[in-house]
């Protein structure tokens, strides 16, 4: 056993630009300095490969611990005891990375249209071991232009390849927006989008992600808030044509897709005032889960021997072990290695997103 696999690891303030513009209300949520809106509206929490990024190399924002704890980078404290860190289900299934990563976006416009690779296009075209599922869990709301907070996911009925290409080829925009459901969100709201799913968060979200170990997008909008954005950007190296082969053509009713991408709690567990719901389970995919912890007093979290990533959606939240006590702020985010073992949550009143790597649901099925 390490210190690395065995101590509570908060990371520092790890803030990037993006072409969607928001800041603002990421900045109140995570009690920092005020700041107007603008393309640094992206925070990663939880990452051990960091962010793609034009003019930035590999690596580039990788997590780095408080400097309390050192300042140490996410990827190094893996490399120290990767067993130990991620637990051994999870280095068989992914070596030396994290299972599961978290980041939180501020957005006063939607975001573009995308998909993400799955595993098996992720493998062929980018050299990539896992594909990118991700879930948002909607951490805060507000009205922008008098309109409601909202997400677009999943094709309309009638929607085929050859009409979404002709589209992006065209660049109306408008159109292939209206390709997608258009579904209001309201805080406290889990949505999950299924690698290959045509995607964008809209207007007036502060969207809390957690996602598989990769950050390649495929966009489809060459024009994004003031930003014109390169081959490179869209498509990651690859032409048009494959591109746009990675969307999932897959087209759904308006009541399949709310049934496949809008969550419903499940499992529920007690302790004394203080209670449990897990969000996303293997019912819903193999990529990772997701729980909600509500804390009213202290919540000991089960020993699973594999890691988590935590993130207080409302509160402040003390994570206490036999060796030491760290408390983690509102809109920041730790990690919790496998070897570390009798944690307890504690707070007044808090409420946390546990982040769960595909081993441990694998193995509680």
């Amino acid at each position: 056993m390490s210190e690395a696999s065995t101590r509570i690891w908060i990371f520092d303030h790890d803030r990037i630009e993006r072409p969607y513009i928001g800041g603002r209300l990421l900045n109140q949520w995570r009690r920092m300095d005020p700041v107007e809106n603008g393309h640094h509206c992206e925070e990663l929490l939880v990452t051990s490969i960091g962010a793609i990024s034009k003019g930035h190399g590999e690596g580039y924002a990788v997590s780095r611990t408080i400097a309390e704890q050192g300042g140490k980078r996410l990827d190094a404290l893996i490399a120290e005891d990767p067993v130990g860190v991620l637990g051994p289900q999870s280095q068989k299934r992914l070596p030396d990375q994290l299972g599961v990563l978290a980041r939180v976006g501020d957005t006063i416009v939607r975001l573009v249209l995308q998909c993400h690779p799955r595993k098996e296009d992720a493998a062929r075209y980018f050299h990539s071991p896992c594909g990118k599922t991700e879930a948002w869990y909607i951490a805060r709301t507000q009205v922008v232009d008098g309109q409601p907070s909202c997400v677009y996911a999943g094709f309309k009925p009638g929607v085929t390849a050859e009409y979404w290409k002709s589209l992006f080829e065209k660049q109306d925009v408008a159109a292939m927006v209206g390709c997608l459901h258009k579904l209001e969100v309201k805080q406290g709201d889990v949505i999950l989008i299924p690698a290959g799913m045509p995607h964008a968060v809209g207007p007036g979200c502060l969207f809390l992600e957690i996602h598989e170990c990769s950050d390649i997008t495929i966009r489809v909008e060459r024009q994004v808030n003031g930003v014109t954005l390169t081959d490179e950007e869209m498509f990651n190296g690859l032409d048009a044509e494959h591109g746009l082969q990675l969307f999932d053509m897959t087209t759904y009713t308006e009541d399949e897709i709310r049934r496949r991408v809008i969550m419903r709690p499940k499992a529920e567990k007690r302790q004394g005032t203080s209670r449990s719901v897990m969000m996303i389970d293997s019912t819903e995919t193999t990529a990772f889960g997701m729980q909600i912890i509500e804390v009213q007093g202290e919540y000991q979290l089960e020993d699973t021997g594999e890691h988590r990533l935590c993130v207080p959606i409302y509160g402040d939240v003390d994570l206490a072990t036999p060796q030491e006590t760290v408390t983690l702020t509102q809109g920041w985010g730790a990690l919790i290695p496998a070897e570390c073992s009798q944690v307890t949550l504690k707070a007044k009143t808090a409420q946390v997103l546990i982040g769960l790597p595909a081993a441990i649901k694998e193995e509680s099925k």
